[in-house]
């Protein structure tokens, strides 16, 4: 190799080694400088346990919907003061007002803004840092992705009894797919911070309930040799049916037996209720047996559902025999 190659050879080189080192140096200033603008958008106040009408101003729909949920109610419903006594039972107090959720762990109760309930701070905001299901550049607060929020050992921080039931069924549905559905949509609607992030599936914050219909409990009734038998099956719900850790849903089986005059001669109830230890597992059946009358001609048979919040029963299934 003659010596003027040599020399275009390290020319060569160095200008590819001072080109890096220019592409590094202007990367670093640009972080610097990215970082340096974010700082002066930062709103410090949002890592502050602020309000959850502040979230509102930037997450409008996730606050409109949680708005709806019993969550957003939870330390102000008339259910719970009535059920702790004003308030005054602590065993109640860290999963109707918690300080900060972690998977796991059950929370500690908070002092500020009680009357938010369980909303968007103790969920989101972890150790002084926004957490959520993404890992967002957000000039306001960064975000950082935590797995958990997909996962349903987060909603086992407060409701224990379920999450042991729903593990015990080894159902891989967690629990945001059935009460937190997702849709594509923009986390944040406050332009123009709304144009940083494409549209994203966003859980439905309602935490919904759901309708218990003949499809997820499936209700039968025969007679046979003279006796009336009542099957109860949870087929589609994995948990216990009804469930909860702390207040008292239930379900109502009703019985009632009449003459041929219509005249009813005979009645039964029955309960299922988590805090009576008989809610109706899942995938399990149960079957109860009656002794109808002789004098026996018509038979109802009812299941009604009573949400723990609530004084009014819904029928799930009728079921009506003749003869």
């Amino acid at each position: 190799m003659g010596k003027k190659h040599r020399n275009v050879l390290v020319k060569a080189g160095f200008l590819a080694a001072f080109g890096l080192l220019t592409i590094v140096a202007l990367a670093g200033f640009v972080y610097i400088l990215r970082e340096q603008l974010v700082k002066l958008v930062r709103q410090q106040d949002l890592l502050e346990y602020p309000k959850a009408k502040r979230c509102s101003e930037c997450h409008k729909l996730i606050y409109e919907s949680w708005k709806e949920s019993r969550h957003a109610i939870a330390w102000k419903s008339k259910t719970y003061i009535e059920a702790t006594k004003n308030r005054s039972k602590e065993k109640c107090l860290p999963c109707h007002i918690p300080k900060e959720v972690k998977a796991g762990i059950k929370p500690a109760p908070r002092l500020k803004n009680r009357e938010d309930g369980v909303y968007c701070v103790p969920c989101h905001v972890i150790e002084n840092r926004m957490n959520g299901p993404y890992d967002l550049f957000s000039p306001p607060h960064p975000t950082i992705q935590n797995p958990e929020y997909r996962k349903s050992k987060i909603c086992g921080s407060c409701h224990e009894k379920t999450y042991k039931e729903w593990v015990s069924t080894g159902e891989q549905k967690t629990c945001q797919e059935c009460h937190m559905p997702r849709i594509k949509k923009r986390l944040v609607q406050k332009l123009p911070l709304g144009l940083l992030h494409s549209r994203r599936l966003v859980g439905d914050h309602r935490f919904i309930h759901g309708e218990i219909t003949g499809k997820d409990l499936l209700v039968s009734a025969e007679i046979k040799n003279n006796q009336l038998f009542v099957t109860l099956l949870n087929k589609l719900i994995p948990h216990f049916l009804p469930t909860a850790t702390s207040g008292d849903p239930r379900m109502f089986l009703y019985i009632r037996f009449f003459d041929r005059d219509d005249n009813e001669i005979e009645k039964y109830k029955e309960i299922f209720a988590p805090q009576q230890n008989t809610a109706l597992p899942f995938g399990k059946k149960i079957i109860l047996k009656y002794q109808p009358a002789d004098s026996a001609n018509r038979i109802e048979v009812s299941l009604q559902y009573k949400p723990s919040w609530s004084k009014e029963k819904k029928v799930v299934r009728s079921i009506e025999l003749i003869g």
